[in-house]
C-alpha cells in the first residue's frame, strides 16, 4: 500500500517520516554510549539520558503516525519506559524544586499521561507501576494535586489518593476531567469537547506547530492519547468522536481486544508517625538511602531536620529484597 494510505495523520509525508525516523534513531545511538561514559560529568550524562528518553518516545509516536502495526508498537513500548527509567537516577534537583516529570508543568503532565496511556493501550499494564514509582519519588508535587490524574491512576492501579476535584491545567483538561466524574451525564460529549480543544490548548508544548516547519520538521504526530485512555478505562462509546483527527481510534480498538486487569502498585503514601498499612519495602524522599522493610502496624518514623520537609513514606514499586 502507498504511504499516504497507511499513515494515520495527513501532515506526515513519506520523506519526512523517513528523515525524522533516521534522525531520532541516530540521536539515540549517539547518546547511549555517552550516558555510560563515567568520565563525563553527572549533569551531562543526565542530559544525554533525557535525550534518549524523549527521542525513544517520539520515535514510537512517529511510527504510530506513519502507520506501523499496533503489534509492532506494543513490542517497542517497554524500551520507552526503560529509557525514562534510566534517566530518573540522574535527576537530583535541590529540595522543593520540581523534577522534569512533575505534573504541575503542562508539558510534563502531557508526557506522564501519554506514558500511562501507551502502557495501557499497548497491553503493557505491568509497566505502569514503574511510571508511578517516578512520580511517587516526587510525591509532594505529583500526588493528590489533580483530580483527573488521580482518577486515571485509581482506574489503572486500584490505588486511591485523596484529592479534591481540582485541576492543575483546567483550560486544557476540564472537559476530560468531567468525563471521569462519577455523576457525568454525557461522557462522549465531554470527551469530544476535550478533543476539539486539545490542539489549541497545547500551544505551550514544544511540539506544537511542528507540522508547519518548512525544513527539518520535528513533527512526530498530534495525538490525544489521554482521551483514548479515558475512553478505554471508563468504557465510553466513542462513535461520536472516533474519526477526530487527534483521536487514536485503532489504539482504542486494539486495547479493547486485549483487555488487562489493573496492576496494583501498592498502598498510598503514609505520613511519618503513622502505622504502616501494608508490610513491604518503603522509602521516603526525606532521607537518602531510606528504603527499608516495615511490618504492618509498625510506626513509620519522622525524619527530623530534613531539607525535604514533611516525611511521607512511599510504597516502593520494586518489592524485591536487596541483594547481599
Amino acid at each position: 500500500m502507498a504511504f499516504k494510505d497507511i499513515r494515520r495523520q495527513k501532515f506526515l509525508d513519506e520523506d519526512r517520516a523517513k528523515e525524522r525516523d533516521g534522525d531520532l534513531t541516530d540521536e539515540i545511538t549517539r547518546s547511549l554510549p555517552r550516558i555510560a561514559d563515567e568520565t563525563r560529568v553527572h549533569a551531562a550524562r543526565g542530559d544525554y539520558a533525557w535525550s534518549v528518553a524523549t527521542s525513544t518516545l517520539e520515535l514510537l509516536i512517529l511510527r504510530y503516525t506513519a502507520g506501523y502495526s499496533i503489534t509492532e508498537l506494543s513490542r517497542d513500548i517497554p524500551s520507552v519506559i526503560e529509557a525514562f527509567d534510566a534517566f530518573i537516577p540522574f535527576e537530583n534537583p535541590p529540595p522543593y524544586e520540581a523534577h522534569t516529570l512533575t505534573i504541575t508543568q503542562l508539558e510534563a503532565y502531557v508526557y506522564v499521561m501519554w506514558l500511562l496511556a501507551l502502557c495501557r493501550l499497548l497491553d503493557h499494564a505491568e509497566l505502569i507501576p514503574t511510571v508511578m514509582s517516578w512520580l511517587d519519588k516526587n510525591a509532594e508535587f505529583n500526588r493528590g494535586r489533580d483530580g483527573l490524574f488521580e482518577a486515571v491512576v485509581e482506574k489503572l492501579t486500584g490505588r486511591k489518593e485523596p484529592v479534591e476535584r481540582v485541576l492543575l491545567h483546567p483550560a486544557a483538561y476540564r472537559p476530560l476531567a468531567k468525563a471521569t466524574a462519577p455523576d457525568a451525564q454525557d461522557r462522549p460529549a465531554l470527551v469530544k469537547e476535550f478533543l476539539n480543544g486539545w490542539y489549541k490548548n497545547m500551544t505551550d508544548c514544544y511540539w506544537h506547530g511542528t507540522h508547519t516547519d518548512k525544513e527539518g520538521s520535528s513533527y512526530f504526530g498530534y495525538w490525544a492519547f489521554e482521551a483514548a485512555l479515558v475512553t478505554v478505562l471508563w468504557d465510553i462509546d466513542d462513535s461520536s468522536y472516533r474519526d477526530h483527527l487527534v483521536y487514536p481510534k485503532d489504539l482504542v480498538d486494539w486495547a479493547r481486544e486485549h483487555r488487562t486487569e489493573a496492576v496494583p502498585s501498592g498502598p498510598s503514601r503514609t505520613p511519618g508517625g503513622e502505622s504502616c498499612s501494608q508490610a513491604g519495602w518503603w522509602f521516603t524522599p526525606a532521607l537518602k538511602g531510606s528504603r527499608r522493610y516495615f511490618k504492618q502496624g509498625e510506626v513509620m518514623p519522622v525524619i527530623e531536620g530534613s531539607d525535604y520537609g514533611s516525611t511521607f513514606w512511599q510504597w516502593d514499586a520494586d518489592q524485591s529484597a536487596p541483594k547481599l
